[in-house]
């Protein structure tokens, strides 16, 4: 065999990201209805035709799978993407920034430092400028510095 189908071969075995990801969800679901091996591949061959995942060539096979996987129980369990939430802010919210400097002033001032008093605290004043000065009011009259770096 010359070089070149040698290396031709080789890429047509390489898995796609798709068939990848097709195995990596086959064994996630096997591992999790605890199916043991004889178990398991009587279920590949009498859904897909297959003895292993890797096996698989077309989506309709990789859906056979998951279905008689379905059908004995499985359910996947989507994971929420991370999101930054500066990124869903809507433009009336305020800033990450704003909301470091309230929870910095909260914090200082004071006597109650949780976020459901915090929260209750907020919900009685409007609007983001609002509850910063009244943080610094707070501040101001717990003795606090809100403009100094150390809070003193």
């Amino acid at each position: 065999m010359s070089a070149l189908a040698d290396n031709n071969h080789k890429e047509a075995d390489m898995a796609t990201p798709e068939k990848k990801r097709w195995c990596r969800d086959i064994h996630v679901a096997k591992n999790t209805l605890r199916l043991d091996d004889m178990a398991y591949r009587s279920l590949l061959s009498g859904a897909a035709g297959i003895e292993s995942a890797s096996e698989i060539k077309s989506r309709s096979q990789y859906e056979a799978v998951m279905a008689a996987m379905k059908a004995l129980g499985f359910r996947f369990r989507r994971k929420h993407p991370e999101v930054d939430p500066q990124a869903i802010r809507q433009k009336h919210m305020i800033t990450a920034r704003q909301e470091y400097y309230i929870k910095g002033l909260w914090r200082l001032a004071s006597r109650e430092k949780d976020e459901k008093s915090l929260r209750s605290f907020v919900q009685r004043i409007t609007g983001a400028g609002d509850v910063i000065l009244a943080l610094r009011k707070l501040a101001a009259s717990a003795g606090f510095d809100p403009d100094s770096k150390d809070g003193a």
